[in-house]
């Protein structure tokens, strides 16, 4: 017994080695959590609501809101984020069209003035005459002694110490809606008539900076501020929306969910858990021996999904090759003709992830070295035709000498992301190219003939991309990964958004195996999941299998009398390892 543990580890930490060594093992991923305590439901004291169109106050982890209730009464309530609790803010100034923190001090405007208020005890401390030209809320900033009025698309700007307009500016974008105080004399420009667009305004050159789009409901960026250079609050009664938002690689990104790998080069939101089951249904057609099934399962640890918790059918052999790739070869007793078995192979706990990469610009192509480390990643083949003057034609028209890895990855996304899906017939990247169209196997191969040709290593994924209400799986999609040293493997997936940039996508496949060819070493004849082992494969006349594969979410029940069959004989959780028999 101590011997077969000790193999048992040995095996494990073989294959561990392995897969370390060709990339496949990740940097930790590291949670990125919020800042502040975000309530998961919110709600004011009474009967009160806010107007959609006005803005909350943010000053040292407290919300200000000016509310209203049934009898259309106005007050002003304070919100602790650390604590959850409500004081109401004694005011009778008026209805407050706009307010702004101003070097330790509140800027509250109403129709007639502008106050200046300690933010600790709403003591008014100065008053300006300074009336607003409508009842409408104007959200107001203060930046360098000067007060910024929203007006349409443009800023009024007073001089605080005499309240004269100085000037106006025009903003840079129609329609503007928002205006929020950001850094560095910046202001966050905001407008959801042009898709959630952010532009981050500098006062003093008058120019854009920086431009983002908010992937949130449009009613909810009226009620967003700026926490810090890469930290944003939503929080708004109205959508029910509440959360922090980070900024990565020029993207915003909520952290519910969100993680950043270790060296801070990816980061990856948005998870879906889900239980998934194997089930391998069986027909003899006549008298069956016992027989050993080839059955594919999805890899274990990825930088966009993980399985935990994991069960195995007994007898069955799990193999690990040195991609990561994962074989259970499972034995079944012999069956007599028209006798039928549904079998429970396999069942783990699925986490899928979207995954953004942030790829730096100095990356440049190691040919040799990487065809050192990555020989079948680099190779020609039949599918690929490497030096066929239409491919060697598109890549120049491509490339154009560029030599910088982040570049070729992204004129080959780009292309390859513009050539119209029709489901096709396998056929080369050449005759890809030439017919402009194709389906994503023939996708997988233009990119990866790119980008074999100058020396970076790609591979083809094979995938399911589900749709997340579907409760059954089938194998049914292609992409490619491609290596970026420093980086490890990262997608390259024109047919699922974002599309266009490689080492993004925002939608979470469920990956099997990584292959440097279509043809899988285990199983042939198409995709498929599962197949009876090579020796073995005279007996196919006389079964009909079905390998049914079922995701359900965290959180969804089944009817009483519905659950899935348990696994049988063996139900403790195995580690990955090489040619591991589950006894």
């Amino acid at each position: 017994m101590k011997q077969w543990i000790l193999g048992f580890f040995l095996m494990v930490m073989g294959g561990s080695l392995s897969a370390k060594e060709k990339g496949e093992f990740v940097s930790d991923w590291v949670p990125v959590p919020s800042n502040l305590s975000i309530p998961f439901e919110f709600s004011f004291p009474g009967s009160e609501t806010v107007e959609l169109f006005e803005s909350y106050l943010y000053f040292q982890n407290h919300l200000f809101f000016q509310t209203k209730n049934k009898d259309k009464q106005l007050s002003i309530y304070q919100y602790n984020l650390n604590t959850a609790k409500f004081q109401t803010i004694p005011w009778n100034k008026g209805k407050v069209l706009g307010w702004t923190e101003c070097k330790g001090m509140f800027l509250v405007q109403t129709k007639l003035k502008l106050y200046g208020v300690n933010p600790n005890t709403w003591e008014i401390k100065k008053d300006w005459d300074l009336r607003s030209q409508s009842s409408n809320w104007k959200d107001i900033v203060c930046s360098d002694g000067d007060l910024f009025r929203l007006d349409k698309d443009e800023l009024e700007v007073f001089d605080l110490e005499t309240l004269e307009v100085k000037q106006k500016i025009p903003l840079p974008m129609k329609s503007v809606q928002r205006i929020v105080k950001g850094f560095e004399n910046e202001i966050l420009v905001i407008s959801s008539f042009s898709g959630n667009t952010i532009k981050s305004f500098s006062l003093l050159d008058k120019q854009t900076t920086k431009e983002w789009k908010f992937p949130t409901n449009h009613r909810a960026l009226f009620k967003m501020t700026q926490l810090t250079s890469d930290r944003f609050l939503v929080f708004d009664p109205i959508t029910k929306i509440y959360g922090e938002w980070i900024l990565f690689d020029g993207q915003l990104f909520p952290t519910i969910g969100l993680s950043k790998r270790s060296d801070g080069k990816a980061i990856r939101f948005s998870p879906i858990e889900s239980t998934l089951h194997y089930q391998l249904e069986l027909t003899a057609t006549s008298d069956l021996p016992e027989t050993n099934y080839h059955v594919i399962l999805p890899k274990k640890d990825t930088y966009a999904q993980e399985l935990r918790e994991e069960t195995f059918y007994s007898p069955s052999v799990l193999s690990l090759d040195e991609t990561g790739n994962r074989t259970l070869t499972v034995t079944i007793p012999s069956l007599k003709e028209g006798e039928t078995k549904s079998i429970p192979v396999y069942s783990g706990k699925l986490t899928r992830y979207k995954i953004h990469w942030k790829l730096e610009s100095d990356i440049s192509v190691k040919r040799e070295e990487s065809k050192s480390k990555f020989p079948n990643e680099l190779r020609d083949d039949w599918f690929l035709k490497l030096e066929d003057p239409i491919v060697v034609s598109k890549r120049e028209e491509l490339f154009q000498g560029k030599s910088s890895v982040k570049e070729l990855l992204l004129e080959t996304a780009k292309y390859v992301s513009s050539i119209p899906y029709k489901s096709g017939k396998f056929e080369a990247a050449p005759k890809v190219i030439e017919k402009n169209n194709g389906g994503c196997t023939e996708h997988s191969y233009v990119t990866m003939s790119l980008l074999r040709g100058v020396g970076i290593p790609a591979r083809l994924v094979w995938n399911y991309l589900p749709t997340e209400a579907s409760s059954e799986m089938s194998f049914n999609h292609k992409y490619v990964e491609v290596w970026v040293e420093g980086y490890g493997w990262i997608p390259m997936e024109p047919l699922a958004p974002p599309r266009s940039k490689p080492g993004v996508t925002h939608v979470r496949h469920l990956v099997f195996s990584v292959l440097p060819t279509p043809v899988h070493p285990k199983i042939s004849g198409g995709d498929r999941l599962v197949q009876l082992t090579k020796d073995q494969l005279s007996l196919g006349k006389k079964v009909k299998m079905k390998l049914n594969i079922l995701k359900k979410e965290k959180g969804e029940s089944s009817d009483e009398g519905e659950d899935l069959p348990s696994i049988p004989k063996n139900n403790r959780s195995i580690l990955t390892g090489e040619e591991m028999v589950v006894p």
